[in-house]
């Protein structure tokens, strides 16, 4: 019986990780250096639909407290629609990623191949944003999901709305403009990416309990 749970756990451990989120923007520590309040936006392609699950914002103590009103959406930068919910951040969060980013989950949606950005608006000085302009270190860490996605720069403006900014006029050129800010985040849900551990994992786990039931069978047909 040991051995069969044993065999099991094996097989749960393979098929459970081979489920796993991307997040494109996540944001590391030392980046809040600026108390921007206007739009603060990460433009991206996508190559291969993608589903979003959950929308994210900076936060730049680590703490998991929005102390003001943080808001966050992805719009479609042809269209200049929003295509997420938009998602407001203020109170407590438990921080992901590392440790700087908080979340909140949204109904899933699909991105199909395009033009986006994930817009934040609402930073100040106890929320402050990240800016590579105004000495942040090295901006989110970049996660293109398998090629899913192409980074295609930053945009901002001054208004205290979300609304689709199109400006990065003193933004730092290419490839840096791609994490020019520490702002608004999402996730993405991975459910078909299958690490070969876990393919190699599941055949272990199937193998012993193959050879577990054999040695019940002949214990049971051997005679007494």
């Amino acid at each position: 019986m040991r051995l069969f749970a044993v065999c099991a756990l094996l097989v749960l451990i393979g098929v459970v990780s081979v489920h796993a989120d991307v997040i494109p923007y996540t944001d590391p520590a030392l980046q809040g250096t600026q108390d921007f309040g206007g739009n603060l936006a990460l433009r991206f392609n996508v190559v291969s639909p993608i589903t979003v699950t959950a929308l994210g914002a900076f936060n730049a103590l680590g703490t998991g407290l929005i102390t003001g009103t943080i808001r966050v959406v992805i719009f479609d930068t042809v269209s200049n629609t929003e295509v997420t919910p938009v998602v407001t951040f203020h109170g407590a969060y438990t921080p992901a990623g590392l440790g700087y980013d908080v979340f909140q989950a949204i109904a899933p949606v699909v991105l199909g191949k395009g033009s986006y950005e994930v817009d934040a608006v609402g930073f100040s000085l106890t929320d402050l944003n990240g800016n590579l302009n105004t000495s942040s270190t090295t901006g989110p860490v970049l996660n293109d999901d398998g090629g899913k996605l192409t980074f295609t720069g930053a945009a901002y403006d001054g208004s205290g709305s979300l609304d689709d900014p199109t400006t990065c006029v003193i933004c730092s050129p290419p490839p840096r403009q791609f994490s020019q800010v520490d702002a608004g985040t999402f996730v993405i849900a991975e459910a078909s990416a299958v690490p070969e551990p876990s393919y190699l994992l599941v055949l272990i786990g199937l193998a012993a309990i193959l050879a577990a039931t054999r040695f019940r069978l002949d214990a049971f047909r051997r005679p007494l």
